[in-house]
């Protein structure tokens, strides 16, 4: 099965079509609104649990912006528009070889540590925007931002549980950009491809058990049963041990708990910040126990780690939801895909 790398040219703003006619398909937090001949984007959900929604009027395309999450600039690279991007907050957590370049060759500009930016700096850029996320709505540094004049999009892409839905924020930044035909065709590409991969991964006769997480401190994190990464590992043919649960964000569990539900899993997938089987054994050597460790059946996503210690699978995971899909299948049933050859994910060394 072919998967589609992206190499495509985007249409001139004068070609693209009207953002009230772009319909949204997965995506929960945000959505577009025609009033009269004006459209309008909207995010339902600014931050969890928020009261209130954030409308921006929709005309002249943003030239100049800053970004706040390293999620966010895969779309400004898949739509070929790299060169809006003019300021980042900590540039070591950047991944993407195309913005390094750009950092590197002084049209990407260090902003200092998120929460916390350089408002001298960040002044200087004269951004039309900075496009920012907001775990709390209690954000002092974004007010800040928007007192200085400087107007702040909200970006909650991080809210959405499906896989496509948040892979379908491209069309959050194409109609920033005036590039609403491009961001609508690139996200039909990926939405095709991982239905199909979806279809095969789903039909498999056999579905392995999958365990997932470590532990920090005293607390096993692993995702619920209702998270975007329980849903890959269910979409990709594999039978995850906390798919029954309820939950949408993170369990926090006992090391005894998943040992009871885990310790014979067929396959352990994602292992945080752990790169190796020796790191796993000198942070717990009660792994060793588990029988996907025994028997060399470890992955986690750090194929793919920047210069300076970033993990791309943050970066543009999120914006290729079939290249992920694609390398769990591979993973959990390497019959089915004999040619392809992971994107983020590999085993433990």
């Amino acid at each position: 099965m072919v998967i589609i790398l992206f190499g495509c040219v985007g249409k001139s703003v004068e070609e693209d079509g009207a953002v009230a006619t772009n319909q949204i398909k997965y995506a929960t937090t945000f959505h577009f609104e025609k009033s009269g001949s004006k459209d309008y984007l909207v995010i339902s959900e600014p931050w969890p649990k928020a009261t209130i929604e954030k409308k921006y009027e929709l005309g002249k395309p943003l030239t100049k912006v800053v970004c706040t999450s390293t999620s966010h600039l895969p779309f400004f690279e898949m739509l070929g528009m790299e060169e809006v991007v003019v300021g980042f907050p900590n540039l070591d957590y950047i991944t993407s070889d195309a913005f390094l370049k750009r950092a590197a060759e002084g049209y990407l500009t260090d902003l200092g540590p998120d929460g916390n930016l350089n408002m001298e700096l960040l002044l200087s850029l004269d951004p039309d925007a900075v496009i920012a996320f907001d775990m709390g709505g209690e954000s002092n540094s974004l007010d800040k931002i928007e007192e200085s004049g400087i107007p702040v999009i909200y970006n909650s892409d991080f809210l959405e549980q499906n896989p496509l839905g948040r892979a379908e924020w491209i069309k959050f930044f194409g109609a920033l950009l005036n590039k609403q035909d491009l961001a609508d065709s690139l996200f039909s590409t990926i939405e095709n491809n991982y239905l199909k991969l979806k279809n095969v991964g789903e039909t498999v006769p056999t579905k392995p058990t999958v365990l997932s997480g470590v532990v920090y401190g005293d607390t096993w994190f692993l995702p619920g049963g209702q998270n975007w990464a329980a849903t890959f590992f269910t979409n990709a043919g594999g039978a995850y041990l906390w798919e029954e649960d309820t939950t949408s964000g993170w369990l926090e569990l006992s090391f005894e708990a998943v040992y009871e539900a885990g310790y014979d899993a067929d396959f352990w997938i994602g292992t945080s910040t752990i790169n190796t089987r020796n790191e796993m054994l000198g942070q717990d050597g009660r792994y060793g126990s588990f029988s996907a460790f025994e028997n060399d059946k470890v992955f986690s996503y750090n194929k793919r780690i920047g210069i300076n210690g970033g993990y791309d699978f943050f970066e543009s995971g999120y914006s290729r939801p079939d290249l992920v899909l694609a390398d769990l299948i591979k993973i959990l049933h390497p019959e089915v895909l004999p040619e392809y050859e992971t994107v983020y994910f590999q085993k433990l060394e």
